[in-house]
């Protein structure tokens, strides 16, 4: 698997963001029990709480962002998130400057990621992902995505 495509080091959620660090670690705050909606931190950084049903890979498209890197992880349940280079996909969605995304098709097979309770990985602009598809069997899971500016 290429670690170009992603980071699963939380000292490295430290280094984009101190107080995505420090949320992600302070379990009193960061758990399941935190309702769905928007978290703003002081530092341009935002988080987004939501539940879904997993579903197939074949249901599923790879995404992309170039103003934000994703720092994922699920507070319940089970998912895979497959990662590609963006330079190895096809574009299905030109890229919306107000949702900060593009898709790509999933005809390209990439690299599985097993994402469970309370283990973030960090996806970076060049990365295509897949998120939300079942891992061993559909359930609900509950996911804070933690979007972190792009600081050049």
């Amino acid at each position: 698997m290429s670690k170009e495509l992603f980071i699963n080091d939380l000292n490295k959620v430290k280094e984009l963001s101190s107080e995505v660090y420090d949320f992600i670690t302070d379990k009193a705050r960061c758990n399941v029990d935190i309702p769905n909606g928007r978290i703003d931190f002081s530092d341009g950084c935002y988080g987004i709480v939501s539940s879904y049903e997993t579903k197939p890979r074949d249901d599923k498209e790879y995404e992309s962002h170039r103003k934000y890197i994703d720092v994922q992880m699920l507070l319940k349940g089970s998912e895979y998130i497959e990662v590609a280079p963006i330079t190895s996909l096809t574009v299905t969605k030109d890229y919306s400057e107000e949702n900060d995304v593009m898709f790509f098709s999933n005809a390209v097979k990439g690299d599985n990621i097993v994402l469970e309770s309370m283990n973030p990985v960090i996806l970076l602009p060049e990365t295509g992902h897949m998120p939300g598809v079942i891992n061993k069997e559909a359930e609900t899971v509950k996911k804070i995505v933690f979007k972190v500016p792009v600081r050049n």
